[in-house]
């Protein structure tokens, strides 16, 4: 019997210590500013998707309509007034009681005009009723550029904020299919248009983003980040041109910097131990 139970016991061990050889290791400070910037990226064009469905870009939310139906003179208002959504993005909108429901497909490999490749649904609910604005985007196996988005964002949408600009400012629970691992980031995150508001077309928007995220990899390790300059994308401008992001992780302290304004593919890295690298901006997921 002594010897059943020593023999149980070993294979118990012996399982946990399989178990934990299959863990993930934890990301390089590296990987983490490398993963971060992805998910920044991916996120900043769920933003743009969320930001110009709103009615206020001119997308006709009063009653059950599509981005695609032919021959309809006001097929121009179904996608809005901002431009920002091409042919291939489908947007349908349906109201039950006090709900509104806005639902944004994009079909097969829809490139907006950022260059951006979109690939699935993004579904926005609100409340008549409710004159907080607040909106909530549910996201299930959305692809931007490769790297899929699964989690939920809830925003309040202000037409007019304390500096006369467009807003959207809230919480943000999602998961990014990264080449790093499946990361998940929770936290705040405010979207202010500063400059180009006072147009509806999105190509002379100027962006301005603040916030403080929790990240969490896939062998449960998590690293926190927080937008210590505002990071700020120009007009015309396909990346974050400056702004300045402070990450802190098990390796210590890393700070990314976005640069001066000018609009460029690179931002510079400093590691907990002062090495400075080069992080390019902009790359896209190959399978």
């Amino acid at each position: 019997m002594k010897k059943l139970k020593f023999l149980i016991i070993l294979l118990i061990f012996g399982f946990i210590a399989c178990q934990n050889d299959t863990v993930a290791p934890s990301l390089s400070s590296e990987e983490t500013v490398a993963a971060e910037v992805i998910i920044e990226e991916t996120e900043s064009v769920l933003d743009d998707i969320s930001l110009y469905s709103e009615s206020s870009f001119g997308v006709d939310l009063s009653a059950s309509v599509t981005g695609k139906d032919s021959g309809s003179k006001d097929n121009i208002n179904k996608h809005g007034r901002s431009g920002f959504f091409s042919d291939c993005a489908d947007i349908v909108v349906t109201i039950s009681g006090d709900m509104i429901t806005a639902s944004v497909t994009f079909t097969g490999d829809c490139l907006d005009w950022n260059g951006n490749v979109i690939t699935g649904t993004i579904t926005k609910t609100w409340s008549r009723t409710d004159t907080t604005k607040e909106r909530t985007i549910t996201v299930e196996n959305l692809s931007i550029n490769g790297y899929v988005i699964n989690g939920t964002k809830t925003f309040t949408y202000t037409l007019s904020n304390a500096n006369g600009n467009h807003e959207m400012t809230g919480s943000v629970n999602i998961s990014v299919e990264t080449e790093f691992g499946t990361i998940t980031k929770v936290g705040t995150r405010t979207v202010e248009i500063t400059a180009g508001g006072e147009t509806d077309t999105w190509e002379d928007d100027e962006k301005t983003i603040t916030g403080s995220f929790v990240y969490t990899g896939a062998s449960g390790a998590t690293f926190s980040v927080e937008i210590t300059t505002p990071l700020v994308k120009p007009a015309g401008c396909h990346y974050m041109a400056s702004g300045i992001k402070e990450y802190t992780t098990a390796n210590g302290t890393a700070v990314l910097d976005y640069g001066d304004g000018t609009c460029d593919d690179v931002a510079t890295k400093t590691g907990p131990d002062g090495t400075l690298v080069e992080i390019e901006l902009g790359k896209k997921r190959h399978h």
